[in-house]
């Protein structure tokens, strides 16, 4: 069992030595089980004549570091929070197509959970394109031999 957790293990952590571009952008390092990279909550704040409205939260997650079941564990076992409108896992990955997986809590009343699994490098689709440029960024400062 260990064996096979050590082969199948996504392993691109070297990304974390890019500190600059994660301190710039106010990542913060973040485990769950198996899961490790970083994470940073992005406030949104509605204004109005009156001023303040609303404000909600955005959890961005950049996972370097997982087994193949990760993924589709985060998936199943988040949940909403209070305020909390989005969870958007970036799972990052050296082989294969991209793949995305999401859904809502209370019809999106509740917030939404994202699921994308990106090869670094490539070109993202458009609503990760924020941390892919982070990510390969990243890649570029810290391995050039990444493109």
């Amino acid at each position: 069992m260990i064996l096979r957790e050590v082969r199948d293990l996504e392993d691109l952590s070297f990304l974390s030595e890019a500190k600059e571009i994660w301190n710039e952008w106010r990542f913060e390092p973040w485990k769950n089980g198996s899961a490790e990279g970083l994470k940073r909550r992005v406030s949104l704040i509605k204004s109005g004549l009156i001023g303040e409205i609303a404000r909600y939260y955005v959890d961005d997650y950049i996972v370097w570091k997982y087994l193949p079941e990760d993924p589709k564990r985060i998936f199943t076992t988040a949940g909403s929070e209070p305020d909390l409108m989005s969870q958007r896992f970036l799972f990052v990955k050296t082989e294969g197509r991209y793949f995305t997986r999401k859904k809502s809590f209370l019809m999106g009343l509740r917030g939404f959970i994202e699921i994308h699994i990106y090869r670094l490098g490539d070109d993202p689709p458009k609503i990760i394109e924020d941390l892919a440029y982070l990510v390969n960024k990243a890649g570029e400062e810290v391995d050039p031999k990444h493109p």
